[in-house]
């Protein structure tokens, strides 16, 4: 589904990111918990939240998501939305609730994400799964190898990955994108 029919769907305002609407969009997650989205949330989503603070932004980069709707008429401030220009991350608004904004775009045909609790590896085996039928090998990351100019939005602290959930999309963002080794 396109960003514009999504647009069009929730009756949405673009914040930023107008030159972006073109965009497609693989699936939907809403969430007010960030760590929901980090544990739960597929590449390329919709990000559905209540929030508008940095930390979605940031949340946002990690998972690579393809755009942000603020519902319930929330507004982001100058800041976030200048901050998701600077990424080229597309902000909408929908004055509808999360539950309906969700309900909306899945009878439009927007699929959510089909990860389930405690299913910690499903994006990066589903990767690699791809690459192995592609005929490439997926390999492994050097100890503390860190994507060029993205070490504040790839989970990590003091120089080394988060523990946890995050570090299976941190190794799949890793793998997808070699550009970013060193």
């Amino acid at each position: 589904m396109k960003l514009r029919e999504v647009q069009a769907i929730l009756e949405a305002e673009v914040f930023t990111g107008a030159d972006k609407l073109d965009l497609e969009v693989e699936a939907g997650f809403g969430s007010d918990l960030m760590s929901d989205v980090l544990a739960f949330a597929c590449s390329r989503v919709l990000l559905l939240t209540g929030l508008t603070n940095a930390h979605v932004i940031h949340t946002a980069t990690m998972i690579d998501a393809a755009a942000i709707v603020f519902v319930r008429g929330k507004r982001p401030d100058k800041n976030l939305i200048n901050a998701a220009a600077n990424l080229g991350l597309p902000l909408l608004g929908t004055r509808l609730l999360m539950y309906d904004s969700c309900g909306r775009l899945f009878q439009a045909g927007l699929k959510g994400c089909s990860r389930e609790a405690g299913d910690d590896q499903a994006a990066t085996s589903s990767w690699e799964s791809k690459q192995k039928q592609e005929g490439k090998e997926a390999g492994t990351l050097p100890h503390g190898a860190m994507p060029a100019g993205r070490e504040r939005s790839v989970g990590v602290l003091r120089g080394r990955v988060s523990p946890g959930r995050s570090y299976w999309r941190y190794r799949k963002t890793c793998l997808e994108r070699p550009e970013w080794l060193p």
